[in-house]
């Protein structure tokens, strides 16, 4: 199986292989990323994306971000993969320090951000690589219509922050009036500070995803929750080309379109329908 994601989506792609359950490699190639995903028994059991380096979309600093694991238990299982390579999860589930319930969900989230983000960039192609004899796995493997489930919701919370920011050519600047700042607290995790450490009231969205080398959905999903919660203003947009002016929001009809067809698949017509009167980009 193979061809582009313009023809085939990427949940198209892993709703198939989920419903067939078939086990072997999912390689996705696009202009700025490289994706494997391979399958067991139509179970997600291992990924590897080669932008996964800086970000806090590596294993340990989503863990450690979300107080699932602490420092001393992160250091001393890192110490063990490294006498005996295995998935990093799959050891701290089995030393005690993590419980298997919230490794499934980290991962799921992972994996999703990861594809979500494949879709944003809107070209690549993909080919299945079918494993001759599926081989059985020592360690944890994800339910792939989770990750469906978590794409939905990522995906969402990507277009509703492109609603709240406007075009990629808008302006952010701080807020600096105290009284008007969130009394509530903000979870802030190394990619939302270094994020925030961009804004210097006169960059565009455009200029501070460039700036932060970090993916595009993940630069835009918090400077979309920052401005929501008033600790960002947007300012007036500054004048560039008309093609890149709609850039921003072709990506987001793009991802939009693909988590209405998915909410429909998973949840039925009235539910996708309540999630578009919420949070569906105009026409």
């Amino acid at each position: 199986m193979q061809g582009t994601l313009d023809t085939f989506s990427v949940v198209e792609i892993l709703q198939m292989l989920a419903r067939t359950r078939s086990s072997g490699t999912l390689h996705i190639e696009c202009p700025n990323r490289q994706v494997d995903v391979h399958f067991v028994g139509g179970r997600i059991a291992e990924t590897r994306d080669s932008t996964r380096v800086f970000t806090d979309s590596v294993l340990g600093s989503q863990l450690l971000k979300r107080a699932l694991v602490n420092e001393a238990q992160l250091k001393e299982t890192l110490a063990v993969q490294e006498r005996s390579p295995r998935p990093l999860g799959t050891l701290l589930v089995e030393r005690g320090h993590l419980h298997e319930r919230d490794l499934r969900e980290v991962l799921s989230r992972q994996v999703a951000n990861t594809l979500v983000a494949v879709k944003v960039e809107t070209a690549g192609s993909f080919v299945f690589v079918a494993d001759k004899a599926a081989r059985p796995v020592d360690f944890v493997t994800i339910d792939t219509h989770a990750v469906l489930m978590d794409i939905s919701s990522l995906g969402g919370d990507y277009c509703l922050a492109v609603e709240v920011l406007g075009q990629a050519n808008t302006v952010l600047v701080r807020n600096r009036d105290y009284d008007t700042l969130p009394r509530h607290s903000l979870s802030m995790g190394r990619d939302e500070f270094y994020v925030l450490a961009q804004v210097d009231d006169h960059r565009t969205v455009r200029e501070i995803t460039a700036a932060t080398s970090l993916e595009e959905i993940t630069v835009v999903s918090i400077l979309g929750v920052l401005a929501e919660a008033g600790v960002l203003l947007v300012k007036a947009e500054k004048q560039t080309r008309a093609e890149d002016d709609q850039e921003l929001k072709a990506h987001r009809d793009s991802v939009w379109a693909e988590v209405s067809a998915l909410l429909d698949d998973l949840a039925g017509g009235d539910a996708a329908s309540a999630c578009g009167d919420a949070a569906s980009p105009p026409a």
